[in-house]
Formats: structure tokens, sequence, C-alpha cells
């Protein structure tokens, strides 16, 4: 199943663009892939995949249909609610005509969803659609890849450069307070150990400890 559609971003890549070969309804679907890549910002790219139970992973770097070649790869679990998100979009991948006709827009970074069950696959890359659903399902997606930014930000800090740990627990608090990060379950271990690490002073440990309260919620 990864092979599939990790040739289909090899077709993508020399001819712009990947037909989808059968057909799956919102129900059959086993997995679906989001990959951002985007000039200038750092990471450059990334991938997050999960099944339609919620399991998966994010890495950062191209799609693989070899997850132990794929750097930083960290499993995830995502929410009921994003699973819906996802399904909801299948119908618009199928059609595979994404990308907006508005001329001149602002380049945002170039998305790919992707939805494979066995011997299927369904792809749309665009920079920016006309679909109402398939823009929230990426905002979605773009949202749970600042999750775990933040949780790799926050255990380099922890190790490093502790002073920076409460500034940065501010940046996540008010990210997730505005819904630019979501499934904030993913990087529990990281606020766990910052919570019990009584190195730190207590004002961060609360804070991290409060995340984790709204992460349960």
């Amino acid at each position: 199943m990864r092979a599939l559609v990790f040739a289909c971003f090899l077709v993508m890549a020399v001819s712009g663009s990947c037909a989808m070969s059968g057909a799956a309804s919102p129900t059959e679907w086993r997995t679906v892939t989001f990959h951002m890549e985007r000039a200038g910002v750092q990471p450059a790219q990334y991938t997050i995949e999960f099944q339609n139970d919620g399991v998966g992973f994010y890495w950062e770097g191209p799609p693989s249909f070899n997850l132990e070649e794929a750097p930083g790869v960290q499993k995830i679990k995502v929410s009921d609610n994003m699973i819906g998100k996802a399904g909801a979009v299948l119908s618009v991948v199928k059609i595979g005509n994404c990308e907006t006709h508005l001329k001149n827009l602002a380049q945002t970074g170039r998305k790919t969803v992707v939805f494979s069950v066995e011997g299927v696959s369904a792809t749309c890359e665009f920079n920016y659609s006309d679909d109402e659903r398939l823009r929230a399902v990426t905002d979605a997606f773009m949202s749970i890849a600042e999750t775990m930014q933040f949780g790799a930000r926050l255990a380099h800090e922890r190790r490093f450069d502790r002073l920076a740990l409460d500034a940065e627990l501010d940046s996540l608090a008010d990210e997730v307070k505005s819904g630019r990060a979501i499934e904030v379950q993913n990087v529990a271990p990281v606020l766990q150990g910052i919570v019990g690490d009584e190195r730190l002073m207590e004002r961060v440990r609360s804070k991290a400890a409060h995340l984790l309260e709204d992460a349960g919620r």
C-alpha cells in the first residue's frame, strides 16, 4: 500500500499529476497521507499519515514507503474528529482537480493529500483549493504538524535550554487556544517529562500540566 502511494508521488514529480485508480467510499479508505512542501520555512517539508482508526505517524521529510528510512518518525494517534474531517474530503480528492482557478495567489506551500486502500489510491495536489472542506482538513493537518514541532522544540529546550521553556509553553498554549495547534495528546510524553522534572521552575511545570489537562479534555 505504501509503495502505491510513494509511486504516485513519483509520477507527480515527473508529470505534475497522478490519476486515481479505482474508487473508494468514505467508509472504505484505509490510509490518508498529507504532505507539505514550503520554501524558506523550517521544516521545508513534512508528512502526516494515519489509518482510519487514527493510528499514524509524523515525520519531517517526503512520503516514504519505508518508514524506517524516513527522518524523525514520531507515532501519533488522532481523534475521531480528525478522522471524520479527513474522510469528508475523500469525494473531493477522488475528482483530483483540487487547485483553484484563481490567478496570482500567494504560494503558501504545495499540499498533497492521498487516500489509499488495497490497490486503490486517490490524490490531490494544490497550493490553494476552492473547496471549503479541503481547506479545513488542510488547516487541521497543518495544526497537527505545528503541535509536533512544538513538541520537538520543548524536548530540545528541556535538555539544552531550560530558560526557553517558559516562553515556548506560553506560545504553545496560545496556539492551542486559537486552534492553530491541535491533537496535543501526541506530545503528552514531552509535557509529562516537563511536569515531572524537579529541576525546572514550578511555573514551567504548571504550564505543562495545564496543557496536559486540556489535551485530556
